[in-house]
């Protein structure tokens, strides 16, 4: 389950890709507006090429608790933190979103279950379960167009890991998958934490508050100005995935672009991402040529394959970072879930479990106190 980054003969053949890379023409100056700034691009392929520690990130990847799972024919890949001093706190499984990789919840993770570490109260250790998506780096296969991932996920909890009664937190495409959990699943989802929530399925227009009509139109601006990879992603995702899946230059270009739009960086990645961190990123995507396949998820949903949030009835706590793609109002919210805890963080963005870790362990530690523990 642990791709190689470091195997001599995909190196060689990752490097000379990315030095014969066939650059656009440059268009006059017009920084980020338009896409990707192709000198930023091009500096980082340059790294990725002749600079970039592949030994290094392979050796901190391997040193991670990894186990694997076959689930129903899909095997998965899974980290597994397991605290220090095993007490009554329920386990947590936490699932990431688009583009990124179970290695964005590591930080997350190892506050959670060793939080005496980070000098919080050893009494909130926990179980975390960080699950790779199918499709995704470290569970490169995805399952037939019918497979449901939050049944999965269910099945590795109580089935695999003995969990009758568990905690599950996500973001983008994990809230989705958490929110279906949690639906399917109620007798054994003591609550969910989510960073996005899942629209009603019907709204009554004129019951719509103020703060709502606002949510709504923020929503479609997003949607004209960034919601582009999205479309293509839900309408025609394997015209994209050759080019991205032949051209390392290109699939770090499509992943680079949205963690800066995306995240609480000022228009400066390096703030809040390091060369190696989004260089190992499109490391996995490539050496495991699961870019294709992690655009499905937004194909199926499209398509009416991915089951739809109706209703979901457990305690639900949701955390918004200002810079994510969309911060609904609590009213929102409450029209799907049972909203017990809303919290408005003052920094953070998309990609919040690598960016704040810190802040959201604390939120999702405030939320699991409010829960009963197992006894």
């Amino acid at each position: 389950m642990i791709p190689r980054l470091n195997h001599p003969s995909d190196l060689e053949d990752l490097r000379r890709r990315l030095r014969a890379t066939r650059w656009p023409e440059p268009w006059p100056e017009v920084g980020w507006e338009a896409g990707t700034r192709l000198v930023e691009l091009q500096r980082l392929v340059a790294y990725w090429a002749d600079g970039f520690d592949a030994d290094a990130q392979q050796h901190r990847i391997e040193a991670l608790p990894w186990r694997s799972a076959d689930l129903d024919g899909t095997p998965v890949g899974y980290l597994r933190f397991d605290p220090v001093t095993p007490g009554s706190a329920l386990p947590i499984v936490l699932t990431n979103g688009w583009p990124s990789s179970a290695l964005e919840l590591v930080d997350l993770a190892e506050r959670l279950s060793n939080p005496s570490r980070f000098a919080a109260d050893p009494s909130d250790a926990r179980t975390v379960i960080v699950p790779a998506l199918p499709g995704f780096p470290f569970s490169p296969q995805r399952p037939t167009l019918t497979g449901q991932t939050h049944e999965l996920w269910h099945r590795l909890m109580t089935a695999e890991l003995g969990f009758p009664r568990y905690i599950a937190h996500g973001g983008d495409l994990g809230a989705g998958i958490t929110s279906r959990l949690a639906q399917a699943h109620p007798e054994h989802l003591a609550g969910i934490h989510l960073l996005a929530v899942a629209a009603p399925r019907e709204v009554d227009s004129e019951t719509l508050t103020d703060d709502e009509r606002d949510h709504l139109e923020r929503v479609q601006r997003w949607i004209s100005t960034e919601g582009a990879y999205q479309h293509q992603h839900q309408t025609r995702p394997l015209t994209l995935a050759p080019a991205l899946s032949d051209s390392p230059a290109g699939l770090l270009s499509w992943i680079l672009e949205k963690h800066r739009a995306w995240s609480d960086c000022g228009g400066v990645l390096s703030t809040r991402f390091s060369d190696d961190y989004l260089l190992t990123l499109a490391s996995l995507y490539w050496s495991t040529n699961s870019i294709g396949t992690s655009l499905r998820p937004y194909y199926e949903f499209a398509a009416g394959l991915t089951t739809r949030v109706d209703r979901v009835s457990v305690p639900t706590a949701v955390a918004l970072f200002p810079h994510d793609l969309t911060r609904p109002p609590r009213s929102w919210a409450e029209r799907t879930y049972d909203v017990v805890r809303y919290t408005v963080m003052p920094r953070g963005g998309h990609f919040a479990p690598h960016e704040e870790p810190a802040l959201l362990a604390a939120d999702i530690t405030e939320f699991a106190r409010s829960l009963p523990r197992v006894g």
